[in-house]
């Protein structure tokens, strides 16, 4: 398989820590004021040309083979960067809220009903669960934030293990931040977005339980949520793990990123083809 590397960068701020048990904020009317802010003046969309649609995060469009994925196979649990598999895929971080649907997602774009534990209870999940698919690339799932239980040290280790990987993951190619429609991001969102852009990793927001949103308020929720994280409407995808609406785009999404990532880095990671441990994070 073509390998690729990350090019060296300077060290950088570690992303923000998930809080412990933080409370939803009313955002609604921030969310309006800042939508005013980049909304584009009706004379302006009048006068302006017709393009075609932009995609997500500028990406090339990929298609989705027929029966993608077919086999995915779940590769193992960390507690901890250093106990991350040893692989050569592109990975896919899963970052959002407990109990947003990211097992759902998964299990749903995976075509699954078990591949990942969906829990009932919001803060239970706390290790990294590395899922392959199709050995193109590595679907990873990240503890949710924002309902933690359990002690104060267990809560700061948790935050600490979502930090190691974002930072030291040499193999991450994408991050996707699931919201759940039915509300607007919090600060927690927002701030995770911000270290994406300061860090140069792309990020996609995807908008989870759709289904359970009205249509006439759907558009408005992707334009007050791309508002909100600094982010185009394009780059903020609806997904319902009910009625599957959006899998092919994520899909899409995902394998572009990966192929981008490939081409851009030829021969990453040959330490790890010939079986040298990748324990130590390297630089990106």
């Amino acid at each position: 398989m073509t390998t690729q590397a990350k090019p060296t960068k300077a060290a950088k701020a570690a992303p923000p820590k998930p809080k412990r048990n933080a409370v939803a904020k009313p955002v609604e009317a921030r969310a309006d004021e800042v939508a005013a802010e980049v909304e584009t003046p009706t004379s302006a969309k009048k006068d302006a040309p017709r393009s075609r649609a932009r995609r997500p995060l500028g990406l090339p469009p990929e298609p989705v083979p027929e029966g993608f994925p077919g086999r995915v196979e779940f590769i193992k649990s960390a507690a901890e960067i250093k106990d991350a598999p040893s692989s050569v895929l592109p990975e896919i971080a899963l970052c959002g809220r407990s109990n947003v649907g990211k097992s759902s997602l998964i299990n749903r774009i995976c075509n699954r009903r078990q591949l990942a534990r969906v829990s009932t209870t919001p803060g239970r999940t706390r290790l990294i669960n590395f899922f392959d698919v199709q050995g193109r690339v590595m679907l990873v799932d990240l503890p949710g934030f924002g309902f933690a239980t359990g002690s104060k040290a267990e809560v700061e280790a948790w935050g600490e293990t979502i930090q190691g990987y974002l930072t030291h993951r040499r193999q991450l190619c994408l991050s996707l931040l699931l919201t759940d429609a039915r509300r607007l991001p919090e600060r927690e969102e927002e701030e995770l977005l911000m270290w994406f852009r300061e860090t140069g990793l792309p990020c996609l927001a995807i908008l989870t339980k759709v289904d359970k949103v009205g249509n006439s308020e759907l558009e408005n929720r992707r334009r007050k949520t791309a508002a909100l994280l600094g982010l185009q409407p394009s780059d903020v995808i609806l997904f319902s793990s009910l009625d599957g609406r959006g899998k092919d785009e994520v899909w899409s999404t995902i394998l572009s990123a990966a192929k981008v990532f490939q081409s851009e880095h030829p021969g990453a990671f040959a330490e790890l083809d010939a079986g040298v441990s990748d324990d130590e994070p390297g630089p990106r």
